[in-house]
């Protein structure tokens, strides 16, 4: 899966770095903004396309690790060059009117292609390069960083 992906993975892996490298390939800016969720109501992270600029918005009040996997899944959606749902245009339109928007929410799990963007996202994560970026799987502890590696582990295999 890693060979569709449509971007050149950068070396040290970091979310800076990954984001940097979507949009040389994609010719677009990728702007990432944290939003405020309802409790379980709402998407835990969505990927906005304008004309012009990819959204990936993750909720601000979840914990790093998760903020960090919200933003790789949404990214992955983008470098898996994943269709996302239409958006009938209405009212003032103009540049920043959206395109496409993909959710990431308990109910949309079972997706493929949001299967696809968790299982790297998950697989990226446990290689992120920290560097003083949001935390990276090894900064969560023992027990926690290990199940999170071998999870990894069983995706490459």
């Amino acid at each position: 899966m890693l060979r569709q992906l449509d971007v050149d993975l950068p070396t040290p892996l970091t979310v800076r770095g990954l984001v940097s490298a979507l949009e040389t390939t994609r010719g677009r800016r990728i702007q990432l903004a944290a939003m405020s969720v309802d409790g379980r109501a709402g998407p835990c992270g969505l990927w906005v396309a304008t004309s012009g600029t990819d959204y990936v918005l993750f909720s601000r009040d979840a914990p790093p690790v998760l903020r960090v996997q919200t933003i790789l899944h949404e990214l992955m959606h983008i470098a898996l060059r994943h269709t996302a749902r239409a958006v009938a245009s209405g009212g003032a339109g103009g540049t920043a009117a959206a395109h496409g928007v993909l959710a990431r929410s308990p109910a949309t799990f079972d997706e493929q292609q949001e299967h696809d963007a968790e299982l790297l996202a998950t697989y990226l994560g446990a290689r992120l390069d920290g560097g003083g970026e949001a935390m990276a799987f090894d900064e969560l502890g023992g027990v926690t960083a290990a199940v999170m590696h071998r999870i990894a582990a069983t995706l490459t295999d």
